[in-house]
């Protein structure tokens, strides 16, 4: 991965990693230092207005032995549905796989290593590249969505999923994203529409489908559609309508686990809705898929391909 990366402050790629797996990265440009938690490099500005570099340097390695977490997933039904990620990322897989070899980023893993692993293929001629700004995190490296710390075009695939909305400039990330992408490189990008607040104070912006590809004009579209459509909108508000009046997190959590149990079936209408116009105009979440180009999708083709059901024409 060390071939890959720049210095996130001065973008040079002149930077020293010492023997120690524990010491801390030198630019030799800028005379930048940037620690190593646990193998991992912090590759963040020191000018960062958001998140302090020395807050990483303890950061614990996530396990996945955390009972309390996986009791709530295994028996608490999430509130929405994914119609695309499986379907979206196997053809990745089958288009990078005719490659002799491929490098993935992945822009706020979290905490998807396994699944993603499993699904795009990793190892063998399949390599992904787990990155994200959580302290928490389970990724190779730290860093900040704004100042990728990467080279330019080093990557095949680049796949970012519900990031984009918890970001500051979200054209500045996804110009990065497009910058680290190879020419003619693939992306996948979910991004939510109708949802909620759901990562309190990080949680910023809301786009539609034709909002997503307008973000994305440098991707030539090979497919977009519903995430998640107008059923998991309404789990999402029966859900956030009842917990507006309570104000205490355990109380919390135990109304949004009757709620999903109660009201959680309705989500499964947008497998019906997910071919529908006037769906998409509800949709909880949207996905693009497509292609990096060297110019740019017009925003009058964004405006003349809308999937929606209005009609609507100012001219």
């Amino acid at each position: 991965m060390q071939a890959l990366l720049r210095c996130p402050n001065c973008h040079s790629s002149a930077l020293n990693f010492g023997i120690d797996t524990n010491s801390d990265v030198a630019c030799e440009s800028c005379g930048s230092q940037y620690p190593i938690s646990f193998g991992r490099p912090v590759l963040l500005r020191p000018d960062n207005e958001v998140f302090c570099i020395d807050d990483y340097r303890n950061a614990s390695v996530p396990t996945l032995n955390n009972k309390g977490s996986s009791i709530w997933q295994r028996f608490i039904p999430k509130p929405s549905v994914n119609l695309a990620s499986q379907k979206i990322l196997s053809r990745v897989r089958e288009l990078l796989e005719e490659m002799p070899s491929a490098t993935v980023l992945v822009v706020g893993g979290g905490c998807q290593r396994k699944w993603l692993d499993e699904r795009l293929g990793a190892g063998g001629s399949i390599r992904l590249v787990y990155s994200d700004i959580d302290a928490n995190a389970d990724v190779n490296l730290f860093c900040d969505g704004h100042d990728l710390p990467f080279v330019d075009s080093a990557f095949d695939a680049v796949v970012t999923t519900a990031v984009l909305e918890h970001v500051l400039y979200p054209e500045r990330v996804a110009s990065e994203i497009v910058r680290v992408l190879k020419s003619g490189g693939l992306l996948y990008s979910e991004l939510p529409f109708m949802q909620q607040v759901h990562e309190g104070a990080y949680d910023f912006t809301r786009y539609t489908l034709s909002g997503h590809k307008r973000l994305f004009n440098r991707v030539s579209e090979i497919d977009s559609g519903m995430v998640a459509g107008p059923g998991t909108v309404l789990v999402w508000s029966i859900e956030n309508f009842a917990i507006a009046f309570i104000a205490r997190s355990s109380i919390r959590k135990i109304t949004k686990a009757i709620i999903r149990l109660a009201f959680g079936w309705i989500k499964y209408f947008d497998l019906l809705l997910k071919n529908s116009p006037a769906a998409m105009d509800g949709a909880s979440c949207t996905y693009l898929f497509g292609r990096k180009v060297s110019g740019y999708i017009s925003d009058s083709k964004i405006i003349s391909n809308y999937r929606g059901a209005q009609s609507l024409r100012h001219i």
